[in-house]
């Protein structure tokens, strides 16, 4: 295997893991890698220690065989058990599949909360292929923005608010996923998530949920800067909470997703 190519903008941790994830590649499935990006929060330059999965996008050389998913899982096992808390997540894509969607897409392996899977179509979405071409990291082959694909932008934008009020609204509308809010995880899960799709429609382009939280805190009323910052501070890890009482940053939250929602279908819709 060629020698990959590093970045600064890898954290250390995060190159450690890599390399034997390369190495053990080179051992057991010589050849089968022809390309390898990094892309989601590492890309996006927001990576979180315990909380940020390494989500990559490898290129292999052929369709993987039986015997290719075997060494794979013994790849990802050792990984895991070296790794524990920086998990990989990501698809083993054919070259003629980058940038494409289902159903032109070719099912593929993609290893995913610690479990390989033969074929299935993993994050394959129109942000993730932007976040590669535009934001991905190349650990080895050609160069990401050199790829031969391009993402429309007005389609993507036009998933995201899909996306927003399929996946998103359910937080304001759903009893159990209500629930979610009176949670420190649901409270930056759900808040950063949706400033993330405003900040697409505002700024044609794609941010990590800290980058979102911050840029609202500069453009969104002071009325939901505390609990933005509280979104912002669970992300980061390690804060006192801003609010007194849980239920009244739920309800704050569940407010602020009503609010926000209804804005982005009336700005943007």
């Amino acid at each position: 295997m060629a020698e990959s190519k590093k970045s600064a903008a890898i954290p250390e941790s995060v190159c450690w893991v890599m390399d034997d994830y390369m190495t053990f590649m080179q051992d057991d499935l010589p050849g089968f890698l022809s390309g390898l990006y990094i892309q989601g929060s590492i890309a996006l330059g927001a990576f979180s220690p315990g909380q940020s999965d390494i989500d990559f996008i490898a290129v292999i050389s052929r369709r993987a065989t039986p015997d290719d998913i075997a060494h794979l899982k013994i790849v990802h096992e050792k990984v895991m058990t070296l790794y524990p808390t920086l998990p990989l997540e990501g698809s083993y894509v054919q070259p003629s599949d980058l940038g494409k969607l289902k159903p032109e897409f070719q099912l593929s392996p993609y290893i995913h909360d610690d479990e390989l899977t033969a074929e299935g179509d993993f994050d394959i979405n129109r942000v993730t292929w932007w976040i590669l071409k535009n934001r991905g990291i190349t650990l080895l082959g050609t160069d990401a923005r050199d790829l031969d694909f391009t993402v429309d932008w007005d389609a993507l934008a036009a998933d995201t608010l899909k996306n927003l009020n399929d996946y998103w609204a359910r937080y304001a509308d759903n009893p159990t996923r209500i629930l979610w809010l009176l949670s420190d995880f649901g409270i930056q899960w759900t808040v950063l998530g949706v400033l993330r799709q405003y900040y697409t429609f505002k700024e044609r382009s794609i941010i990590s949920k800290i980058g979102a939280g911050d840029y609202a805190l500069q453009h969104l009323p002071s009325e939901w800067h505390r609990l933005i910052q509280e979104a912002v501070n669970i992300r980061r890890q390690g804060y006192d909470s801003l609010y007194p009482l849980g239920i009244l940053r739920a309800l704050d939250a569940y407010r602020f997703l009503k609010w926000i929602i209804g804005e982005c279908n009336t700005q943007f819709g």
